[in-house]
């Protein structure tokens, strides 16, 4: 997934370096939770493999240890951040509203 530029500052500066060792070296090449091989046909969607570093356990841009990262299929890391993507537009959705002040930090349940 591309760096958004307003969050860029946030990640560290040898990030280039973390991504390349995550995917190039340490997955070898193979997204680290379904095995596909980077740019070859996805086994199960057809599309071309393009690895991506995910943020596993947490998705702040400077938690970038390398166990906090992995190198993901297009596939698995759009599962992986399938949830939060949803909370984050239900909050935008409601904060547009000027309905925000209703939404609990995880953005699916309201409050009492």
């Amino acid at each position: 997934m591309p760096i958004l530029a307003e969050k860029k500052h946030r990640y560290p500066k040898d990030w280039k370096i973390r991504s390349r060792f995550v995917r190039f070296y340490r997955a070898k090449n193979r997204c680290e939770w379904c095995g596909c091989e980077n740019y070859q046909p996805h086994p199960v969607t057809g599309s071309k493999v393009v690895l991506t570093v995910a943020h596993v356990f947490d998705d702040r841009p400077e938690a970038s240890g390398l166990m906090n990262l992995a190198a993901l299929c297009q596939r698995c890391h759009n599962r992986h951040d399938a949830k939060d993507r949803q909370r984050r537009r239900k909050e935008r959705i409601h904060a547009a509203s000027g309905q925000q002040d209703f939404w609990m930090n995880r953005g699916d349940q309201l409050r009492p």
